[in-house]
């Protein structure tokens, strides 16, 4: 257990390097299939994060279930690999997949942070409404820049080429958002 507290401590270190464009990143990964396997662990801090966002969502008066809410982060974890491995071969990058899944798994736990702290200063009423709206207004720019930057770094593709295999999953996570929430509306 202290091992893959550890190994967590230290990927997510390694993933905030990467995010902020800082040296020696690379070193604090497993790029071996088990740590591919265990990078599945950030959905643990992950999930703390999403509590409190929808604590934070429920005060401000958001009639989404949590139970609605964790159908849709499961789903976009079980889709961000399959959309992964289908760019990774269409791109010929095959090998670089598993390092791809990796630094995904946990640089999206500091996106996951960041919505966190967000929404608990708007609960705690540190920041006004209209301040947040405005916060996740840039916060959809930042989330396509952090994807970016972690294809770009794991993949070792060009800019462009990194955007693309960026927009991919998250266009297909988009959709499955939308089909997520469709699926609960009440009916007419």
């Amino acid at each position: 257990m202290i091992r893959l507290i550890a190994e967590a401590y230290l990927a997510l270190d390694g993933a905030l390097k990467a995010l902020t464009f800082k040296p020696g990143w690379e070193a604090e990964f497993d790029v071996s299939m088990k740590g591919f396997w265990h990078s599945f662990a950030a959905i643990i801090p992950a999930t703390i994060c999403l509590i409190f966002i929808h604590v934070g969502s429920v005060d401000a008066g958001s009639q989404i279930s949590l139970v609605h809410r964790f159908i849709l982060f499961g789903v976009s974890w079980v889709l961000f690999p399959g959309a992964a491995a289908i760019v990774a071969v269409v791109l010929g990058v095959k090998d670089r997949f598993v390092p791809w899944v990796i630094l995904h798994n946990w640089g999206v736990v500091w996106l996951w942070m960041f919505l966190a702290l967000v929404s608990l200063m708007r609960t705690a009423g540190l920041i006004s409404q209209d301040f947040f709206v405005f916060v996740m207004f840039l916060y959809s720019y930042l989330r396509f820049l952090a994807h970016w930057r972690i294809a770009y770094v794991s993949l070792g593709l060009p800019t462009i080429t990194s955007a693309f295999a960026t927009a991919v999953p998250l266009v297909i996570g988009f959709i499955s958002q939308v089909l997520v929430y469709q699926a609960f509306l009440p009916a007419s």
